[in-house]
């Protein structure tokens, strides 16, 4: 799962790389502008994963980066930050309890 997050991360890294090359006017035409309109959107999209799992990065050390994060690489940075329920203990049974049984 470790390698699947990791490709991601560097897949949604090398499309930003390809729009600041669109930025650059390094592409043609009309390469630019559907670049730049999937920009648009993937943004919109991390800032919407952001506004609904802002939960999530409450407690970090660092909620500014992970707000980078997040917005560049969106659920690839998020599904590792998922929270665990703690699992409860079972509770022991007094002897109490065991004699009203």
């Amino acid at each position: 799962m470790k390698a699947l997050m990791i490709t991601g991360k560097v897949l949604a890294l090398s499309f930003w790389l390809v729009f600041c090359a669109a930025l650059a006017k390094w592409l043609g035409s009309p390469f630019e502008q559907l670049i730049y309109l999937l920009a648009a959107f993937l943004l919109s999209l991390h800032g919407l994963q952001l506004w609904l799992f802002s939960s999530l990065l409450v407690g970090r050390s660092s909620p500014w980066l992970d707000r980078v994060q997040v917005l560049l690489f969106g659920i690839f940075h998020l599904y590792p930050l998922k929270v665990d329920k703690p699992v409860e203990a079972p509770v022991a049974v007094t002897v109490e309890e065991a004699a009203h049984a």
